[in-house]
């Protein structure tokens, strides 16, 4: 009886210690506060529109998850000291369902000194990363380089308006009728096929109205150009930014230079059909 208690003392002493030790290494989270984005103009001058929806977190180089914006981020506390990494994250193509981070957004890293169940806000301050090209740039505030007549319609143009702006004081504006129900225009920049590196490649662009607006590449090769649209989007009552990847149209060694193109079509039933546009970038590496 008594080797019984000895046995059932020492298995107690052994279950007790082993918890303590279990308890005493189970790390203990602390939180991360996401949440109001902001984008820096490429110049870094002021802040530029965006639709970052989310952000893609890492802890020490390992991948905590995406997480939809505003956000609380659970972080376990496993060293005095954590690397944070924060990724821009957007909707590819405008797409819900193709979430991804931007490869022009600088990553945001930070080191933390966490303590349990304390939460650490970090500003989520994007800019743009120092080695992207930005050969298109406009925003309508000094002048209009979308000029360039791509359906031999002479009345095909776009407009500059301070009536409405996403930033700034003035945008891109284009009225379709039964008379002009379709536009087509060039960008003047054109970039040449040693410009562009054929890695990553995007246009940025904000528009709102009633109409629908196809973004496209016009590729020339021995002095003939072709259009290829890469998405057609319909307008929006309020203004929305959107990022076309034109990363698989560029890629291709089918081109000696190319340059932006937007289709514009009138739909609805209104007697004039007003189309806005803003903001609008090509980046490439």
């Amino acid at each position: 009886m008594l080797k019984f208690k000895y046995l059932i003392f020492i298995f107690s002493i052994a279950t007790f210690s082993s918890c303590s030790l279990l308890d005493s290494d189970k790390p203990v989270p602390f939180f991360l506060d996401l949440k109001d984005p902001t984008v820096r103009t490429p110049d870094n001058t002021g802040f530029d529109t965006h639709k970052i929806t989310d952000v893609w977190v890492f802890a020490d180089g390992q991948i905590l998850g995406v997480f939809p914006l505003p956000a609380k981020v659970p972080v376990s506390v496993i060293n005095s000291d954590s690397e944070i990494t924060i990724l821009a994250g957007i909707r590819n193509n405008g797409m819900n369902d193709t979430p991804v981070f931007y490869p022009f957004y600088k990553s945001i890293v930070t080191k933390v000194s966490p303590e349990p169940n304390k939460t650490v806000s970090i500003p989520l301050n994007f800019q743009y990363i120092s080695n992207a090209k930005i050969p298109v740039n406009e925003s309508f505030e000094t002048g209009n380089s979308f000029r360039l007549d791509f359906d031999s319609n002479p009345n095909s143009n776009i407009n500059v308006t301070n009536e409405t702006s996403n930033l700034g004081l003035k945008s891109g504006w284009i009225a379709l009728s039964n008379e002009l129900k379709f536009m087509e225009i060039g960008c003047d920049v054109n970039i040449n096929r040693g410009q562009n590196s054929r890695g990553q490649s995007y246009i940025e662009m904000d528009y709102k109205g009633e109409g629908e607006i196809a973004i496209g590449i016009a590729k020339s090769s021995f002095g003939l150009f072709r259009v290829e649209y890469v998405l057609f989007v319909p307008g929006k009552e309020n203004w929305n930014k959107i990022y076309i990847d034109v990363t698989d149209k560029l890629s291709p060694d089918d081109y000696d230079a190319y340059r932006l193109v937007l289709g514009f079509t009138r739909t609805g039933i209104s007697q004039v059909s007003n189309i806005y546009v803003d903001n609008i970038k090509h980046i490439h590496f």
